[in-house]
């Protein structure tokens, strides 16, 4: 039997068992000498490395730490010093003007009436001038002269530029107004109250003109077969011209002149061309967006017939046609042979002189022409019959025509006036204008068209019968 070696306990009295025994508790003693020997390593080690850990982190603490700033405020000098009466007058000239919702006018001008004020001719369009005054006032409802006497009407004065306006039962808001009135015979018909009928119309224009804010601008502009208007720039609401544009409206269907067979309003250059037509609300429309118009009133009775002209697809489609048809058998068919008879003319008899027949005072009926009366035709002696030898026959074959083009739609309206917007209001920075409409006893194909153009154009539309 082989002796096993034997661990013996240390005693508790050497100084590495003592520490131990001191850490461990009694349980120290419990352990063989072995045990003891490689716990002592262990927790000697751990002490080593939270020692350095210690001072690693110590180290990096003092070198890190943020030096503290000093901050000094300096005060300047000052850049200009007021007597303490002044600074206080000027702080409470300050404060009454902030509490004010008026601006300070120039005394002379508080008690004088607006009309009664002289003011410098302006060569330019007085919305265009740019001032360097911008006041910080808010706007009231008074009228006021602009930023000054010397330089025109300023940016709308102290008052208000936009004009509400009630266009038969359509509340409307503009700056720059155009106001399109139809002159067609049609709106002078019995169904549509006949003369009495359209006189009411010009009087409720006349009323909506008399609304304008005297400091915006508007114009006028008549059409039927033609346009008519009333500048050729846009005009402030000031009591004469609102004078003048009902006079301008006035004399439209009223006995010997009847309806509008040419004006001063030319078509433009851009958009969609036209070939003639009635109610040419083209014409109009194209006058008001030159003028820059931000709102735009139309009031007619029917759809415009606006002809369409032919595309230069269409142009080479006919000519590729013609020329077929002239290498066709058609073109080289033997022309009908000429034969000639002679006819027996009646004996006429004598007529006696006619007296002169004076204008109708009726308006005439839409697409006729008006009644302008007869001349005196003098008397006719009797002729005695005779006869005479008629040719007929030796025409040939007929060339096949250009076809019809048709008539303007509501999209062909939209697509000239977008090409407007684009070359006189987009390189401005203007939005397009808004377009309400008014159907005057209009019939279903011109109510759907207005209806639609004024949707189109964010704009109100309302049928209106006869008025009283």
């Amino acid at each position: 039997m082989t002796d096993q070696p034997v661990e013996t306990m240390a005693p508790p009295g050497t100084g590495s068992g003592r520490w131990s025994a001191f850490l461990s508790g009694i349980g120290y003693y419990r352990l063989s000498v072995r045990r003891r020997k490689i716990l002592s390593i262990v927790f000697s080690a751990s002490l080593a490395v939270h020692i350095v850990g210690l001072m690693v982190a110590g180290v990096w603490a003092i070198t890190h730490s943020p030096s503290e700033e000093v901050t000094i405020f300096t005060t300047p000098p000052p850049v200009r010093t007021y007597e303490p009466r002044k600074l206080e007058h000027r702080v409470k000239v300050k404060k009454r003007q902030r509490s004010s919702s008026r601006p300070s006018m120039v005394p002379r001008l508080v008690s004088t009436k607006l009309s009664d004020v002289a003011l410098p001719e302006i060569k330019v369009d007085p919305k265009l001038i740019h001032t360097t005054f911008q006041p910080n006032f808010k706007a009231v409802s008074g009228k006021g002269l602009g930023a000054g006497l010397g330089t025109g009407y300023g940016t709308h004065g102290f008052g208000q530029g936009v004009s509400s306006i009630n266009f038969f039962g359509i509340q409307a808001k503009g700056e720059r107004v155009a106001v399109l009135v139809d002159v067609s015979v049609s709106m002078v018909e019995e169904e549509r109250g006949g003369v009495l009928g359209y006189m009411q119309v010009k009087k409720r224009l006349g009323q909506v003109v008399d609304a304008l804010s005297e400091a915006s601008l508007f114009n006028v502009v008549v059409f039927a077969d033609a346009a008519n208007v009333m500048e050729k720039k846009m005009v402030i609401g000031s009591p004469d011209n609102k004078r003048r544009a009902k006079t301008f409206i006035q004399p439209y269907n009223m006995e010997g002149n009847w309806g509008l067979s040419s004006g001063n309003v030319s078509a433009s250059y851009v958009g969609l061309q036209a070939k003639g037509g009635t109610t040419r609300l083209d014409l109009a429309l194209t006058e008001a967006i030159r003028q820059g118009a931000d709102t735009i009133l139309v009031i007619s009775d029917g759809i415009p017939r606006v002809k369409k002209g032919h595309t230069a697809e269409q142009m080479a489609a006919h000519a590729e046609t013609l020329s077929a048809w002239q290498s066709s058998a058609a073109a080289s068919a033997p022309s009908a042979p000429v034969s000639s008879k002679k006819v027996w003319i009646p004996p006429q008899p004598a007529r006696p002189a006619r007296p002169a027949r004076p204008a109708s005072k009726a308006p005439p009926k839409e697409g006729q022409s008006p009644d302008r009366g007869s001349p005196a035709v003098p008397a006719v002696p009797a002729k005695p019959g005779y006869w005479r030898v008629v040719t007929s026959g030796g025409g040939g074959p007929t060339p096949p025509g250009m076809p019809d083009a048709g008539y303007w739609t509501l999209a062909d309206f939209v697509e000239h006036l977008t090409l407007l917007h684009k070359e006189e209001y987009a390189e401005k920075g203007r939005k397009p204008p808004v377009i309400h409409c008014i159907g005057y006893q209009i019939d279903k194909a011109g109510h759907a068209f207005l209806q639609g153009l004024a949707k189109h154009y964010h704009g109100k539309y309302r049928r209106v019968s006869k008025l009283r």
